[in-house]
């Protein structure tokens, strides 16, 4: 059973998730409650839960600060954040502290259940690959680079445990013996749409070429591995060496800049993560790392980017909390245009006074998240994945805001096509009634009652959706059929009159000669 962990300071919804959650079906416990922030974090310490559920406002330190101190005890904890819609503008920094899931007051039990749903989904999914990657260990103690392509693995997700370089050469085969380590990040920035994987793997290719030799000149040791944005590396170096490999590595840089238009429509940038003088700094500094490649944004690409600036105040800013009024307005309205000039709101975000690329990659990160929360969009979790993806490819901050306008634009499109199939479905359903039925004396109540609609409704809804009211069509059809049977059959025009649903020749006759100008039997004669 996976364990959770309930926060929040009215007890009553405490109680309420209790109540609400399938603990039962999804296979999870509730393990404690709290109400204020010291006592979760204490509770996460002794109880280790899977999943923690907390408020975003709370006594003693809120929801946000105790999600990031709870990853600094335990990495691994998936947390659901409960807000009102007033504090969405929370969104941006909850991304930054590893919120997966908001449920928005007043929480229900299919919102509750979803969420826990996904969640729990999450956790397995971590242990199976936790499983998978100590079976490989088992079985293949001898493939180093393996153990050693982990140690960035491990790095980059919070879970590394062993700091001292014993400890790292015994786990992943990493040599740490001087003094200075560091990430370097070769960020690529491409369009996947216009740029396929063969001339990625050309590019790929190139950059290691070009990069491995120089840390393997100047570095005790190196592993480099490839992520969606670029080249990830960790060195270890003696630091009277930094200023050599700074250099060797511009060099590196500067060349793939001058050969980029063998490549393709792609552009580089070389961030130096922090300067590492201990391990564990250098396992809390991946997240900086990303930040300062994230600089290409405002600065330009093509350059050696270092040191990650202060921020400029934008995050207090009312940026996000305008986004997500004007956002929620055109959702509930289903128009674009208005969606569109949402994102202009958070266009002005570009001109704060020193404003920073990692800034305006969380805004607008956090804008998806609103969007895509608000729309409640189906398979919301592959489509914000692939959103993150494609923004952390941009390398200008109009591409960034380009990336939003058109996950709106294509969640709008497929939830207006969910709402027509929704509509349309129960007269697709009347129609394969009538279809097979035909041939019966078949009444509007009759297919109303077989779909489940009111007469009335049904025959509104009928009209709009057909052009015609239901006897017309009913009419349209057996007459069709006649003209077939007419056309293909030696049936008598009697036999046929009765085979489409007419029990009176003479009516049958008027009917068809009405329909077509012709009667049966003229019918026959020109076309049989």
């Amino acid at each position: 059973m996976l364990r959770v962990l309930i926060a929040d300071d009215e007890e009553r919804i405490c109680q309420l998730i209790q109540a609400l959650g399938e603990w039962q079906r999804l296979k999870l416990e509730v393990v404690g409650t709290s109400s204020n922030g010291p006592d979760t974090l204490s509770l996460i310490r002794t109880l280790k839960p899977d999943i923690l559920i907390t408020d975003i406002r709370m006594p003693g330190c809120d929801g946000l600060q105790v999600v990031e101190e709870a990853h600094k005890i335990m990495s691994s904890l998936e947390v659901i954040v409960i807000s009102g819609y007033a504090q969405f503008d929370y969104a941006q920094t909850a991304i930054r502290f590893g919120v997966g899931e908001y449920l928005l007051k007043p929480i229900n039990r299919v919102a509750l259940n979803h969420s826990l749903e996904k969640m729990a989904a999450r956790c397995l999914a971590r242990q199976q690959k936790e499983t998978d990657i100590e079976s490989l260990l088992e079985s293949q103690q001898d493939d180093r680079q393996l153990l050693r392509l982990k140690l960035i693995a491990d790095l980059s997700a919070g879970r590394l445990d062993a700091f001292g370089s014993a400890a790292l050469e015994r786990t992943y085969h990493f040599t740490a013996s001087q003094d200075a380590s560091q990430f370097i990040l070769l960020k690529m920035d491409y369009n996947p749409d216009c740029f396929g994987e063969a001339s990625l793997a050309i590019v790929r290719g190139k950059a290691q070429s070009l990069i491995a030799p120089v840390l393997q000149t100047l570095c005790a040791d190196a592993v480099l591995d490839f992520i969606p944005i670029g080249l990830i590396g960790v060195v270890n170096y003696p630091h009277e060496r930094q200023e050599a490999l700074r250099t060797q590595l511009r060099n590196a840089l500067n060349q793939l800049v001058v050969e980029r238009d063998l490549f393709g429509p792609i552009e580089f940038s070389l961030a130096l993560g922090p300067l590492c003088l201990t391990l564990r700094e250098l396992a809390a500094s991946y997240s900086a790392t990303l930040n300062i490649a994230a600089e290409c944004l405002t600065e330009g690409t093509g350059q050696l980017l270092e040191g990650l600036a202060g921020p400029s105040g934008l995050m207090e800013m009312d940026y996000q909390t305008r986004y997500a009024e004007a956002a929620a307005h055109a959702i509930d309205v289903m128009n674009l245009e208005e969606a569109t000039a949402a994102v202009a709101l958070l266009e002005e975000a570009t001109t704060v006074p020193g404003v920073r690329g990692w800034e305006l990659l969380a805004l607008v990160r956090g804008a998806g998240l609103i969007f895509i929360t608000r729309l409640n969009a189906e398979q919301s979790d592959g489509v914000l994945a692939a959103y993150y993806t494609r923004l952390s490819l941009c390398s200008a901050t109009s591409a960034l805001f380009e990336c939003l306008r058109k996950l709106q634009c294509d969640q709008l499109l497929l939830l207006a096509q969910r709402l027509r199939d929704r509509d349309t479905q129960p007269i697709r359903n009347a129609k394969l009634y009538i279809r097979k039925n035909f041939a019966q004396p078949i009444t509007l109540e009759e297919v109303s009652a077989a779909i489940g609609f009111s007469v009335n409704y049904f025959s509104t809804l009928f009209k709009k959706e057909t052009g015609s009211g239901f006897a017309k069509y009913l009419t349209h059809i057996r007459m069709d059929e006649a003209r077939t049977l007419l056309r293909d059959t030696n049936h008598s025009i009697a036999e046929i009159c009765k085979s489409v649903g007419y029990g009176d020749l003479k009516h049958f006759t008027h009917t068809f000669r009405t329909e077509t100008g012709l009667t049966p039997g003229e019918y026959r004669k020109l076309y049989g």
